[in-house]
This record gives C-alpha cells, sequence and structure tokens, in this order.
C-alpha cells in the first residue's frame, strides 16, 4: 500500500495564488433555486450547514469526495494483478474545477493481486486518521489570498 498525505495537499491549495481564492467559491457563488449545478447547491449540503454550524462558519474548511475502482493493468499477458486507487476530490471549487485531473488528489494506492474490498478499511486507516484529525481538531495553514492564518477542517 502506498499513501500520500492529505493534509499537505490541502494546505497548499491555500498557499497558491492560482487556487486559494477558489476555495471558498462554494461559499460566495449565486445559487439557483431548484437548480443544482455544483454540490454546494444540494439540500444535503445546507443540512450539514446547519446541522454543523462551527464547520460552515469557516468558508475555508474542505469538503471532499472520495472514490475508489480497482482495475487490471496487465490483463493481457495474463499474469493476475490488480491496483485499486483511492481519489479525493475538494468540493471547495468551482463545477468547472473540481472535477479535473489536477484537483484530483490520488491519497492511496492498494496494489494486487487481489481485491480489497474485504479489508478496505485497513488499507483507510492512514487517510481516515487524518481526516479524523482534520475534522476534531483542525490543522493551521496560511491562506495567501487573505494574508492570514488560520485554522483548517476538512470533511
Amino acid at each position: 500500500m502506498y499513501y500520500f498525505s492529505l493534509i499537505l495537499r490541502l494546505k497548499r491549495f491555500y498557499t497558491s495564488h492560482t487556487t486559494a481564492a477558489d476555495m471558498t467559491w462554494h461559499h460566495e457563488h449565486i445559487k439557483e433555486d431548484g437548480v443544482m449545478r455544483h454540490p454546494s447547491d444540494s439540500e444535503a449540503w445546507k443540512n450539514f450547514n446547519e446541522s454543523h454550524s462551527f464547520f460552515a462558519d469557516e468558508p475555508r474548511n474542505v469538503r471532499l469526495g472520495l472514490c475508489t475502482d480497482g482495475f487490471q493493468p496487465f490483463i493481457q499477458s495474463g499474469r493476475k494483478y490488480s491496483s485499486w486507487p483511492v481519489i479525493v476530490t475538494p468540493y471547495n471549487l468551482p463545477s468547472g474545477m473540481c472535477m479535473k485531473e489536477a484537483y484530483m488528489f490520488l491519497t492511496v494506492i492498494v496494489p494486487g493481486p487481489n481485491n480489497p474490498k474485504h479489508k478496505i478499511d485497513v488499507y483507510l486507516q492512514p487517510l481516515i486518521k487524518e481526516l479524523t484529525l482534520l475534522w476534531e481538531t483542525s490543522v493551521e495553514a496560511f491562506d495567501i489570498s487573505k494574508k492570514q492564518n488560520f485554522q483548517s477542517r476538512a470533511v
């Protein structure tokens, strides 16, 4: 298994002039009633904001999506081998950015030869540890667009 730290990459978003201002887009954009163009337009997002106001009060807190799927890179060679990447995507970014490859984080790679579905929790432990830290404690980050430090959380 290979693990690539999530916290360092999230902090890097705020130290870049290119992405720092876009990380609060989800809080600032105008929502059209009845039209969902981004996860921040959903009822689930609104309900989460109401239930966790301590998180929603800081627009720089990061909301993440997680996905995984396995594939067999050498299927034609006859060797049985698989790879299971785990990708984390920040949904703070505008819809034109959040699904671009540059903003998707390859966080865990679980090498084969077998499907890890029965032990996926074991492989996700380092990621879960970082997410727990980001939710319960927060980490200090510097926002270059506002030129100030803040306590960053993620969910």
